[in-house]
């Protein structure tokens, strides 16, 4: 198991390292979350990460991983709202310091335990659709699975676009990867090799040949997120995979053939990219050949108990809880919220009711929703 500790002092960052390599995990160390971004684009299967850290704190880290990485958080300053946080985004691990080695393995090894279950099923969304609206968009998304042509998804943030992308790739006859890449959250400058790869001797730390997420997804579906952020000269390389369906890495001399499925999505208005001129409207075109609309969570009001029943199911297996359940009064309120982070904030806001309600019944108050 490859984890990279994310850790500014260094006498902990060195104590941890050498006890979670005795125990026979690689460690890669970074002494902040700036040094610790530059290297993502290794495998890594864990991050263990402080909170106060200089430059940028581990609760901004967390965000710019955008739900990639399962993340354990370690702080010697917990504070409730914190925690809340914490959980906001997603981490179900949260150490104060000072803590003991054994708690730290524990809670790496229930990660571990939970990438094994999962890592031989197929990539397949499962959907709870009871709402017209989502219906319709599904119904397209089914038929668009049986053919390879470019499909855009277009909703807000949380709506549930990569799930969306899954279910396609689940549903049509391809049999390679499915590999999902958020253009906003890869620094300008590295997109280029991430997508494209490059060849040994490119540039300067060019030191062997490195292939891009392009290349990874042959025979597969590539799932382009927030495409509206891909810069603009990139755009020309993207038309010319649609249109020739090869590509020439980083200081290649030969193109790429690529047999690759794209889907893009966006939660920007692209007209208004286009008439800026940040978005080719050609490319937009192309990648629109399908386009589905992902309706909000408050326009598909049937969709959410279902949802939330679910997601109340999963999480109390997740975290070995035998028993909890809603109240009507909380049922009332999550039917009425408006969800501005769509599913993404429902999933939180459970989970995070699941841990630090006190009772098997979920109140009200045990969802710390802030109203807008």
């Amino acid at each position: 198991m490859k984890i990279a500790l994310v850790e500014d002092d260094i006498n902990v960052r060195k104590s941890l390292s050498l006890a979670l390599k005795e125990e026979g995990y690689e460690i890669v160390e970074f002494r902040d979350a700036v040094s610790a971004l530059k290297k993502l684009n290794e495998s890594f299967d864990l991050i263990i990460t402080d909170i106060t850290m200089p430059k940028i704190d581990g609760i901004e880290f967390v965000k710019k991983l955008n739900s990639k990485y399962d993340v354990i958080m370690i702080t010697g300053n917990a504070s409730l709202e914190r925690a809340i946080e914490c959980i906001r985004l997603g981490v179900k691990d949260f150490l104060t310091k000072p803590f003991e080695l054994e708690a730290l393995i524990k809670a790496i090894e229930r990660k571990k335990i939970y990438k094994e279950k999962t890592k031989d099923k197929k990539i397949k969304a499962e959907f709870i659709v009871e709402d017209v609206n989502t219906l319709k968009a599904l119904e397209i998304a089914k038929k668009a699975a049986k053919t390879n042509v470019p499909v855009i998804l277009l909703g807000e943030s949380g709506v549930g676009k990569e799930e969306f992308a899954k279910y396609i790739h689940a549903e049509s006859c391809r049999k390679g990867e499915f590999v999902a890449i958020n253009m906003s959250a890869i620094p300008e400058n590295l997109i280029e090799s991430e997508l494209f790869g490059y060849v040994k001797g490119a540039f300067t730390d060019a030191v062997n040949d490195k292939k891009g997420l392009f290349e990874l997804a042959q025979g597969g579906t590539i799932f382009l997120d927030e495409i509206a952020e891909m810069p603009y000269p990139l755009q020309a390389k993207l038309l010319r995979i649609l249109q020739e369906k090869e590509f020439y890495p980083l200081g290649a001399t030969k193109p790429v053939t690529l047999d690759v499925r794209i889907i893009s999505a966006t939660n920007q208005n692209i007209d208004e990219f286009i008439k800026k001129n940040k978005f080719r409207e050609d490319l937009y075109y192309r990648l629109s050949t399908i386009p589905i609309y992902i309706p909000p969570l408050r326009e598909r009001k049937n969709d959410i108990l279902p949802i939330a029943k679910q997601i109340l199911e999963n999480s109390l297996k997740e975290f070995g809880i035998k028993r909890k359940y809603f109240s009507k009064d909380t049922e009332k309120i999550l039917l009425e919220y408006e969800w501005p982070g769509n599913v993404r904030e429902l999933i939180n806001v459970i989970k995070r009711a699941v841990i630090l309600s006190e009772d098997e019944e979920i109140k009200p108050q045990d969802l710390f929703l802030i109203r807008r």
